[in-house]
């Protein structure tokens, strides 16, 4: 959590930095672009290994074999690559930018050879060294993102802003794999083709799980950059990212979540209880993400002023407009993360392909369609709709195969209570001109926010 609010803290130099509010758009478009190539060099083979150490193979032989596959591929990948730089660079979306196809290779492919060294230490459960490499990882990329935009090196000067981010990241990827690089290689067992075969099978449906997720939550930055006209694309693209960012709280939030309960799941299926323990881990995901959402819009116009700090992005109101509707999807993305793991402990994972696919198909129909029209905005609406609906689908379908005893009032309660209170909130205090009354009250919610908290929570069993 602590690593990704540092990185998320990159909002301000970033804004402030560069020169324009299009560079930042064309940032956000390229990483954007690079987290699909995240999910098809990794192609689930980090959950593959969770679930076969599970089912009782020898964790070292599993994760060998799992992180042999990815060097081989991620080779092959590079190559290709190399071989295709321009054709690569208009892929991207930035011809003539052979610049920007190096650093990103550089860093897309180190961060893949990590992927499963961090799942190991995951399993293993050593927290500490997880959380320590990603922090180095994530402190020496803001470091130099400060260093490169305030004061260039004459050795870098002939580089467009775009690239010296870019190559920031390179550097604190390759920085992070000399870090993990004794477990990188550590694979001295064997390539055991026929549970390679079986690795594969589970894991493929995955990939159109993971690219589809992708999409929903990125693809937005591509096509605004690609379907609005001239600069406009990437105008949009940085008010979208920059405003994006407010909502990073519970972003990490649930991406901690989701890396800390994979393995917490997988490892109660076995108990008695589990699916009381699912039911209640729930509620309290649902409480925590409430609680974010009313206190992020109590203070919004605080925080937006405090991390954005060019003027030129407040000049488009629409910025802070989407800010609720984007904190409200990412809740519903982590309430969808909890309730695919019924696809994953059943081994039904392409019937999660299915839900993640008919939502990225939704997602790209509809931003196609809207995009042009309404901008970021509907791409806004989109991802809170179709994250909405793949929550529906994934309670209805978990029911049937895999049924979890949630309480689906009491959560629908807290997600309303939040809302109705930040509504509340916001109307009244549109007309208080006392800045310390009004301090006062944005406090005194999520406090009473709290409380519902407390009055709704599952019932305890008395031994």
């Amino acid at each position: 959590m602590l690593g990704r609010f540092i990185n998320f803290l990159l909002v301000i130099p970033h804004t402030k930095y560069l020169n324009t509010v299009g560079s930042y758009g064309d940032i956000t478009a390229i990483f954007s672009f690079m987290a699909f190539f995240n999910i098809i060099l990794t192609y689930g083979m980090d959950t593959a290994y969770f679930n076969f150490v599970r089912n009782g193979h020898e964790p070292r032989k599993i994760y060998a074999i799992s992180q042999k596959s990815i060097m081989i591929t991620t080779l092959v990948f590079s190559g290709t690559v190399l071989l295709f730089v321009d054709q690569s660079a208009a892929l991207l979306g930035f011809t003539g930018h052979a610049d920007y196809v190096y650093s990103c290779l550089i860093f897309l492919a180190f961060d893949t050879l990590s992927v499963m060294p961090y799942a190991k230490l995951r399993f293993e459960e050593k927290p500490l060294r997880f959380a320590g490499i990603k922090l180095a990882n994530i402190l020496v990329n803001v470091a130099l993102n400060l260093l490169f935009l305030q004061n260039t090196p004459d050795f870098l000067a002939g580089y467009s802003q775009v690239t010296l981010i870019l190559i920031a990241n390179a550097v604190a990827s390759i920085s992070s794999f000399l870090l993990l690089s004794p477990m990188a290689f550590d694979i001295r067992f064997s390539l055991d083709k026929k549970l390679l075969g079986d690795m594969l099978h589970y894991a493929w449906p995955l990939i159109f799980v993971g690219l589809a997720g992708m999409v929903n939550e990125t693809l937005s930055r591509n096509l605004l950059h690609r379907l609005l006209p001239g600069t406009e694309g990437s105008y949009q693209n940085g008010i979208f990212g920059a405003f994006y960012k407010l909502t990073m709280v519970m972003t990490m939030f649930v991406q901690a979540f989701r890396f800390a309960a994979m393995p917490f799941f997988f490892k109660q299926k076995e108990s008695e209880e589990n699916r009381g323990v699912y039911a209640n881990v729930m509620y309290w995901f649902i409480s925590v993400c409430s609680l974010i959402f009313l206190a992020s819009m109590s203070f919004i116009d605080e925080l937006a002023h405090l991390f954005i700090k060019n003027p030129d992005y407040f000049k488009d109101p629409r910025g802070l407009f989407v800010v609720p509707i984007l904190l409200l999807a990412n809740l519903a993305l982590g309430i969808y993360y909890n309730l695919s793991i019924w696809y994953q402990l059943t081994n039904k994972t392409r019937a999660g392909a299915v839900i993640a696919v008919g939502g990225a198909v939704a997602t790209i129909v509809l931003n196609i369609a809207l995009i042009p029209e309404y901008g970021f905005v509907a791409s806004a609406w989109i991802t809170l709709a179709v994250y909405g609906s793949m929550c529906i689908a994934g309670y209805l379908l978990g029911q049937h195969y895999y049924r979890v005893p949630y309480n689906v009032v009491n959560y629908l309660l807290l997600i309303a209570a939040s809302i109705v209170l930040w509504l509340i909130e916001d109307k009244w205090l549109g007309n208080v001109v006392n800045r310390t009354l009004a301090f006062t009250v944005k406090a005194a919610f999520p406090l009473l926010f709290l409380l519902i908290i407390w009055m709704l929570q599952p019932k305890r069993k008395i031994a």
